[in-house]
């Protein structure tokens, strides 16, 4: 008898929009340091104290959120947190009506190795992708859920 393959998926941002900050940060505080203003030093280091973790922090987060086998990674600030897929109650699509157009989130709700009920909310950016295309496929993967918009 054959071995199933494992079934692998991922989703993360682009690594070209974190760069760029991290680069504009840079050059944000070197401008501030070559300036003879206080003002401008203090303007550009504030620039900087939000661009350069930002870039960071998003880099650090890759992926944001794979399946391995069954089980959901969620790539966090503190780490990963792995739910497996019977402690998934619903991954969901949202369609949130913002300014005209909507914008499309991906929600899923779990139950975390305590026994509590968490809910996460994705973004397109977070996921690098249509949050559409990401509930469809993890229900193709075996995981609860439903596109609610359309």
């Amino acid at each position: 008898m054959e071995q199933p393959e494992p079934r692998a998926a991922s989703w993360s941002p682009g690594v070209l929009w974190p760069s760029v900050q991290i680069a504009l940060g840079i050059v944000v505080v070197v401008v501030g340091l070559l300036s003879d203003s206080p003002i401008g030093l203090l303007l550009s280091g504030l620039a900087a104290l939000f661009l350069l973790p930002a870039g960071a922090l998003q880099l650090v987060r890759r992926p944001r959120l794979e399946v391995v086998d069954g089980e959901l990674a969620i790539k966090t600030l503190t780490g990963t947190r792995f739910v497996p897929r019977s402690e998934v109650v619903e991954v969901r699509d949202l369609g949130i009506p913002r300014w005209g157009i909507r914008q499309h989130l991906m929600r899923i709700e779990y139950t975390d190795e305590q026994g509590r009920e968490q809910l996460d909310v994705f973004t397109r950016a977070d996921l690098g992708t249509d949050p559409r295309d990401v509930v469809d496929r993890l229900v193709e993967l075996g995981f609860p859920g439903r596109r609610v918009s359309g």
